[in-house]
């Protein structure tokens, strides 16, 4: 579980302004500085031990700066925000191995910062609103979260994990609860995600840092949307979809897609349609019930056929 474990850590890596790809893009143009500070050539810098400084300008306008000793990276490296010399993220080397990361928001303020061990694992971890007041401040051990303090805007403790134990509130640079992650031994068990007008969105259980068990989604107002089951980061079972507070689908899953025969019904009880599903793509009889009248339509792998050519195409197999 190096760097960050995606799971305690997904809320605000996905605050970084802009995409982690942006930090990996074209390069328009390259210049060597010396570490006295002169600019040379590509061929005297390797020639001079690749001591100093290598800035790229990406085509997206972010500029990037890496410093380097005996052709090592060793202190920080820098990624500006594009077209500008705000620098939205930094990383700190020690002779080629990651010690910090820290990246800001767009004013140039520290929004996160980890902190790694030798072996790439996070030790510390801290977050800031944009104003500057502190966020959150994490231990992790061996990959594990071991204690957590987390503040409001106005500075107030509104949250602790303690001996791998408690709550995780974290919110967005506007002040609004994001999430709020239940702590058990270390790992995430839970996490509650919430619209901004403080309505719950999702509930999604974890299992070792996968999604695993009953994950209910609520609609704006608290009614329910689905009940979804997952299985190691699968969908996994019946999920159930609902609208104005009634039960509409039945859909089976197997290994995250849609395999089965999949129930839609009216008024919550009453059966309407019955799908029949083939490793995502509709494949077999749909049928739709009217009154006492049942129509079938036919469908091959997503396509709609005949029947006669629905069975020409799929032969019963013989048993031997």
């Amino acid at each position: 579980m190096k760097i960050v474990c995606k799971l305690l850590a997904i809320v605000p890596l996905l605050l970084v302004c802009g995409c982690h790809n942006h930090y990996q893009g074209d390069v328009v143009k390259e210049t060597y500085i010396h570490k006295y500070g002169v600019p040379v050539s590509a061929t005297d810098w390797n020639k001079q031990g690749k001591d100093g400084e290598v800035v790229q300008l990406q085509k997206d306008g972010i500029t990037v700066k890496r410093a380097y000793v005996n052709g090592i990276q060793h202190g920080e490296t820098t990624w500006s925000f594009p077209n500008s010399d705000t620098i939205a993220r930094v990383e700190t080397f020690a002779s080629g191995v990651r010690t910090c990361l820290r990246d800001n928001y767009a004013s140039g303020t520290p929004m996160q910062e980890e902190h790694y061990d030798c072996d790439g694992f996070v030790t510390k971890l801290l977050r800031w609103h944009e104003d500057g007041t502190p966020s959150a401040v994490e231990i992790y051990e061996h990959g594990k979260l071991v204690s957590g303090e987390y503040r409001n805007p106005l500075n107030v403790i509104e949250s602790r994990v303690q001996d791998g134990e408690g709550l995780r509130i974290c919110r967005n640079s506007e002040g609004e609860v994001l999430t709020k992650d239940t702590i058990a031994q270390g790992e995430m068990v839970e996490r509650t995600n919430f619209y901004s007008n403080g309505d719950p969105c999702s509930i999604t259980p974890y299992l070792h840092g996968k999604v695993h068990g009953e994950r209910l989604t609520f609609y704006r107002g608290g009614l329910p949307k689905a009940a979804e089951q997952w299985l190691n980061d699968q969908q996994e079972g019946i999920t159930t979809l609902y609208h104005n507070g009634e039960k509409v689908a039945e859909i089976p899953f197997i290994a995250g897609k849609k395999h089965g025969v999949e129930l839609r019904y009216r008024d919550g009880s009453h059966l309407v349609e019955e799908v029949t599903w083939c490793h995502d793509a509709q494949h077999g009889p749909h049928k739709i019930y009217v009154d006492d009248d049942i129509k079938t339509e036919w469908y091959h792998q997503g396509e709609i056929v005949s029947r006669p050519a629905f069975e020409r195409l799929n032969p019963p197999k013989i048993e031997r």
